[in-house]
């Protein structure tokens, strides 16, 4: 299978999911918004969930499932990516991710989150996750040779 006929077949598999968008409910909280990937667009000044518009200052974060892949166990060094994002509330969230499932982009910064190791199929299960800018308070990539020392 050739580049473009995978991501053919993986904006297919996005478009059939759900995506599920965190926002400031106006009131002092946060409340979640699911729809349809299909439906769903990044734009200059917000998301699109089908006709509804949520502007990026309300947003503090989006996500959705990804196709499970093949789970290898592959012990190789690899470049890293701490992601420090503000959580709404205060506080903030630090995320270590490999640098080949990090992303910036013109509105936010995604990453790939592995979760769920399913042995039996061999698979595991991935899910892209999106910060908008404000929302980051520092990113910083660490070599594959630095990531492979041990803490002090």
């Amino acid at each position: 299978m050739d580049r473009l006929e995978q991501a053919r077949t993986l904006d297919a598999s996005i478009a059939s999911g759900i995506v599920t968008v965190v926002v400031d409910d106006g009131k002092g909280g946060t409340s979640t918004i699911e729809a349809s990937a299909a439906d769903f667009e990044a734009a200059e000044r917000g998301i699109a969930l089908g006709r509804r518009f949520i502007p990026w200052h309300r947003i503090h974060r989006y996500e959705w499932d990804l196709p499970p892949k093949d789970f290898a166990e592959d012990q190789r060094v690899t470049a890293r990516v701490r992601l420090v994002v503000d959580d709404g509330a205060g506080a903030t969230e630090e995320h270590v991710i490999g640098a080949d499932g990090f992303e910036t982009g013109s509105f936010a910064v995604t990453m790939l989150v592995e979760d769920v190791v399913d042995a039996e199929s061999g698979t595991i299960s991935v899910r892209r996750i999106g910060f908008p800018w404000h929302r980051v308070q520092e990113y910083e990539r660490i070599p594959a040779e630095t990531a492979a020392e041990p803490a002090p």
